[in-house]
């Protein structure tokens, strides 16, 4: 489901809003609003109206401060890991700055790292600025995720570019009362600095023109002293003069800006390129022209959504942590609760439902047997066990045919029934005593006495010529003391073979 994130530019003079729809797999930037600032004083009620009015709602909510509530100092510390840079950037900070640590929140950005130790982007803001600016949002309704700072959330509104990035490069960005000015080298953020371009108290033109338009008038001098401070910040921060051409994002509001793109390409040197000019990903072709005026909060949700590449800090530290994660895991947690139970009581009712048609099928085999029971034994009065019952029957059955003189032959013919073949089979003129006559259900087992060998010879032939054998077997051929020949007789029996018919095929 798509998630919307809103960041907040609460600013002295104005509000600004970003919003972002996010997916699973990409984002796109939704809209962009406005509002000059009526009263410090109502400014919460202003939020609050300001998002009704706009019709804004996020699931996730981002806030910044401006720059002039936030001090920034670089510096290296000779170790990588981060629990200690956690402990250290505080007490290194607290050295630089006129405030105590029980005064101030502190977080950091690592801007690089090497094998000897790091170098960070420390940003402090007081206690009190923190506490009021929290309270404001509050009291509008909301509680942000991160309080970023101004200047740093910007920089992230490059990632929009759809092409790559240079090597080094510059990006300015202001509004009408301050300008920020970092520096990129090796694709890496090396510092950033806040300019003031206007008295933190505007004249009552630039506030009527802020509030009509959000653009102040142009003032040449102005840009000129702008352009002075952009020349010493760079030379600061890139220790010494740029290449000529480098390139330099611009990103600003108003005609000032356009006499500054003018300035900068002819006191710096540098290759100046408009946001605006620039091709964007995910930016609605209505909104592009917008960029510029909403980089802040734009740049603030965008590392919402890209949050291994975003630069920034987030104030929310201490006392001030933002708790709605774990909020959001007792919900989770109570959701997978009830998920997990709802699946225990669907996997009960399938096995309750599995039991249930298994015993309908037994129940209907059962009823198969009894069938097939009382079909087979019609005399029984009393069913205890069909299949005991059953075994127990032709048990017996099995015992009465053992004592009748054996079991059934595959023929489906009597003992009765074989020995009449054989005597049929037999002409008058060869004489045969049979001393013994062993029957089962595959063949028939004589031993008998003839006249001679010759007469055993044509006892196999007539009993083979019966048909009724499937083979017949002469062993133990040998005289006997009477003058007579002793022999066995192996008759297998046919199974297809026809029952009662004599040699020459009368019954």
């Amino acid at each position: 489901m798509p998630q919307r994130v809103l960041a907040l530019e609460v600013g002295a003079h104005e509000l600004k809003a970003a919003v972002i729809e996010t997916s699973f797999r990409d984002y796109r930037v939704v809209g962009f609003y406005h509002e000059a600032v009526a009263s410090t004083e109502e400014l919460a009620g202003q939020v609050r109206s300001f998002l009704e009015r706009n019709q804004v709602e996020a699931d996730t909510v981002l806030s910044s401060l401006p720059g002039e509530l936030v001090a920034l100092r670089t510096f290296y510390l000779p170790f990588r890991d981060r629990k200690r840079l956690d402990q250290t950037v505080p007490f290194e900070l607290e050295n630089q700055v006129p405030f105590g640590l029980d005064d101030v929140v502190v977080d950091y950005h690592v801007l690089q790292r090497d094998n000897t130790g790091t170098t960070v982007l420390a940003a402090l803001v007081l206690r009190r600025d923190l506490e009021q600016h929290l309270a404001v949002l509050h009291a509008a309704g909301l509680d942000p995720k991160i309080v970023d700072f101004a200047p740093l959330a910007t920089l992230n509104v490059l990632t929009l570019l759809t092409a790559s990035l240079p090597d080094t490069y510059l990006y300015i960005e202001g509004t009408p009362w301050r300008t920020e000015v970092a520096l990129f080298r090796g694709q890496q953020l090396v510092g950033v600095r806040s300019i003031s371009v206007a008295p933190a108290a505007p004249t009552p033109a630039v506030e009527a023109a802020v509030a009509g338009n959000g653009h102040a008038p142009p003032d040449a001098a102005q840009v000129d002293d702008l352009v002075r401070e952009i020349r010493w910040t760079v030379l600061a921060l890139n220790a010494g003069p740029m290449e000529p051409q480098t390139p330099c994002w611009l990103a600003g509001e108003g005609p000032s800006f356009d006499l500054l793109a003018t300035a900068l390409r002819r006191e710096l040197g540098v290759s100046v390129r408009r946001l605006t000019e620039s091709s964007l990903r995910n930016v609605p072709a209505a909104l592009s022209a917008d960029v510029e005026r909403f980089a802040t909060p734009l740049g603030l949700a965008l590392r919402e959504v890209t949050p291994n590449g975003g630069v920034g800090v987030n104030f929310r530290q201490g006392e001030f942590t933002y708790h709605r994660g774990e909020d959001e895991l007792r919900h989770a947690l109570w959701r997978t609760g009830i998920l997990a139970a709802l699946v225990l009581v669907l996997i009960i009712t399938n096995q309750y439902m599995s039991y249930h048609q298994l015993a309908s099928r037994l129940a209907a085999v059962q009823a198969q047997i009894r069938n097939v029971f009382t079909q087979t034994l019609p005399d029984a009065h009393r069913i205890v066990d069909e299949r005991t019952q059953l075994k127990s029957e032709f048990d017996a059955a099995q015992k009465r045919l053992q004592v009748l003189g054996g079991l059934a032959p595959i023929s489906g013919a009597t003992a009765i029934d074989i020995m009449r073949t054989i005597a049929a089979a037999l002409p008058d003129t060869i004489k045969i005593d049979t001393d013994e006559y062993v029957m089962d259900p595959e063949a028939v087992r004589l031993k008998s006495k003839a006249e001679s060998f010759e007469a055993v010879d044509a006892i196999k032939q007539q009993l083979l010529n019966t048909r009724y054998f499937g083979d017949v077997q002469v062993k133990e051929v040998k005289s006997a003391q009477d003058g007579r020949v002793d022999f066995r007789l192996v008759l297998t029996l046919n199974k297809d073979a026809v029952v009662g018919v004599n040699p020459a095929g009368n019954q």
